[in-house]
């Protein structure tokens, strides 16, 4: 009984914590559709690198690296503009993926 109250708190714990974590790739002034250009762009250059048969560090350092090297930053929710476009994060990949923020077209 106490070990199940046990497992039902951690739960909840890391619930409360992994909920309002979600960093997103945010460039001011660029673009959702240019954004998820440019990730897919740096993905691209990934797959000539590596089989994915261990994904791990390595990847995750890859895309992060590459995707500042276009000016983009990693901010939370929070830091996001309200007007601005935003993608999940694609999980099933990499627990460590991060979503997409861009602008949309003004009329």
């Amino acid at each position: 009984m106490m070990a199940n109250r046990r497992i039902i708190l951690v739960l909840a714990a890391c619930g409360i914590f992994m909920s309002g974590c979600t960093q997103y790739w945010y460039q001011e002034g660029v673009s959702h559709k240019q954004c998820l250009k440019d990730r897919e762009d740096c993905f691209r250059e990934l797959q000539k690198r590596t089989d994915f048969k261990n994904a791990g560090n390595y990847e995750f350092e890859f895309m992060t690296q590459c995707m500042r090297e276009k000016g983009y930053e990693l901010v939370t929710e929070k830091e996001l503009p309200m007007d601005v476009k935003r993608t999940e994060p694609e999980t099933s990949l990499h627990w460590r993926t991060k979503g997409l923020a861009g602008t949309l077209k003004r009329p």
